[in-house]
């Protein structure tokens, strides 16, 4: 069993929270998949306790397309 938590069998379970997290930010689910992925990978990484990382990688994605749609708006 594959360890990636978007593409794993546990997808299933994460789905319905990365699909609510897309049209809460309304983002596209593909493009908050992806970044949820990414900042999964790199909490995994440097995690002593894992039982939080979904948790604070989908408050990562948050703070991504904020600091995202801020630096936009700036311009």
């Amino acid at each position: 069993m594959s360890n990636d938590p978007v593409t794993s069998a546990g997808f299933s379970n994460q789905q319905w929270a990365l699909e609510a997290l897309a049209t809460e930010i309304n983002k596209p689910l593909e493009e908050v998949a992806s970044i949820y992925k990414l900042e999964h990978h790199k909490l995994e990484l440097v995690a002593r306790i894992k039982t939080f990382v979904p948790v604070i990688a989908q408050r990562q994605v948050k703070l991504f397309f904020r600091a995202s749609s801020s630096a936009t708006s700036m311009q």
